[in-house]
Formats: structure tokens, C-alpha cells, sequence
């Protein structure tokens, strides 16, 4: 009996690179890229690829973080997250939380806490891709750099590749980040390889609200107020538009 294709979801912010990696990994140009500040993913897209000798349908999905002109509100955002997360039959073998380099952002650091500690309750594998790094004498120097960083604000990823998403423009009939990219490329395959579960993660829906709950207080006093509060901060909304995405989660 065949495998079925592992389920493996890129999240992070707009403009991070997640379509890039996409392409990076077809080989072609299969998902649309932008440069603008606005998302160019509206819902989701699921991609088949293989990786390794092994099928994957992998994930883009939509930006985080575009503000108040941005395509998709991050409510939304979330809200389209939550029904992918939710909705998969064969479950999560790996979520890969994107973010564009050279430095962190505290918005990056909520995002990773929104999806894997509270959305995927910490059960399912979490690899970082660091993007934009082709002006870095050495790639791979940077997550040894800025390991320390990330874990002192909790973010302990399962695997991490420092990459460029792009080979650069064309100069002499090659592109001027054409090693840097496949190595990149190489990167990317070799953490999905290591990382994806081979049992994926399903996960309930009426768990997960419980969990968003115990998360959200800090296992404390379960009431609303709080709820809200640690949902607003991580989500980077107000506590009113914070209150109806609570509402909204419950509810599916």
C-alpha cells in the first residue's frame, strides 16, 4: 500500500518567502511571488512535491502581519490558519514557521507562539527557514549567532535552514545567488526530510479550544478577560476584534 503524502504547512509573516520556497522546491514556478507589502496568497494553496523520493503536499498559505492595508486582516488570517490546521484528514507531519532574516521581530516571536504553542499545542514538529540571508558572508553561521536570541524569547525550533529564497538576477548567463540557492534548496529538503513525523498530528477541535484556553492564561484563572487578552497580544489585534476571533474559533 502506498504512503499517502505527508502534510506540510508554511506559516509566517507577508513577504517572508514562503511562495518562494514553494518554487525553490518544484524546481518551477508554480506559486505566485510578490514585492509588495501586501500578501499575494489569498486562502491557501497545497502543492504536490516530491521531496526525497517521497510525496508531500505542501502548504502556503496566507501572510501574517500585513496591517491595517493589507490584503487579508490578521484575523483572518488566523481564522483561515486554524481551518487548514483543523481540517486535514491525514493530519501535520511538520509546520515550518518562515521569517525573513537578518533580525528578529517581537511579532515574529508571537506568531511562533500563536501557531505551535497554542494552535498546535506543541505536538507537532516546528522547523524555522530564515530567508534573505544571500548578502551574509556564511549562511550558516547565522543560526549559531542567533540561536541564543530565539530561545531566550521561546522559540526552540526542530531543525533550522539559513537560506536565500532567490538566485538573484541574471549576470553572465547565470545568476549571481545561483550557489547559494541550490544550496538553499538542499537546506530546505534535508529539514523536511529530517523533521516531518512519519505519524502526522491530528488535531480536535474541541481539545484545541480548551488548549487555546490553558495557553492563552498561562494556566491560571480560565476566565474571558484573560483569554482575550493573551490572544489580542499574540495576534496583534485589539481586544475587541481579539474578542470576536475567540468567538469565532470557539464557534467552528
Amino acid at each position: 500500500m502506498a504512503q499517502k503524502p505527508m502534510n506540510i504547512i508554511l506559516f509566517g509573516e507577508t513577504g517572508a518567502g514562503k511562495s518562494s520556497i514553494v518554487n525553490m522546491l518544484s524546481g518551477k514556478t508554480v506559486a505566485k511571488t510578490s514585492n509588495t507589502a501586501n500578501g499575494c496568497t489569498p486562502r491557501w494553496s497545497c502543492y504536490r512535491i516530491s521531496i526525497g523520493g517521497k510525496a508531500h503536499y505542501v502548504y502556503d498559505t496566507v501572510g501574517l502581519n500585513e496591517g491595517d492595508g493589507g490584503t487579508i486582516p490578521n484575523d483572518d488570517a488566523i481564522v483561515q490558519l486554524y481551518q487548514l490546521l483543523t481540517g486535514l484528514e491525514d493530519g501535520i507531519s511538520l509546520i515550518i514557521f518562515v521569517m525573513r532574516g537578518p533580525r528578529m521581530k517581537d511579532a515574529s516571536c508571537k506568531n511562533w507562539t500563536l501557531f505551535h504553542d497554542m494552535l498546535c499545542q506543541q505536538r507537532v514538529n516546528a522547523s524555522l527557514i530564515v530567508t534573505g540571508l544571500e548578502q551574509e558572508d556564511n549562511m550558516d553561521d547565522w543560526w549559531p549567532e542567533n540561536k541564543a536570541t530565539f530561545h531566550k524569547h521561546g522559540v526552540r525550533p526542530h531543525g533550522v535552514a539559513a537560506i536565500t529564497a532567490t538566485p538573484g538576477k541574471r549576470r553572465g548567463g547565470r545568476c549571481v545567488f545561483q550557489d547559494e540557492f541550490e544550496a538553499s534548496k538542499a537546506k530546505v529538503e534535508g529539514l523536511i526530510n529530517d523533521y516531518a513525523m512519519p505519524e502526522p498530528y491530528h488535531i480536535d477541535k474541541a481539545e484545541l479550544f480548551k488548549e487555546v484556553t490553558e495557553t492563552c492564561c498561562n494556566g491560571g484563572n480560565k476566565n474571558k478577560a484573560e483569554v482575550v487578552r493573551r490572544l489580542a497580544n499574540l495576534s496583534n489585534l485589539s481586544y475587541e476584534k481579539a474578542e470576536i476571533l475567540a468567538i469565532r474559533l470557539s464557534d467552528m
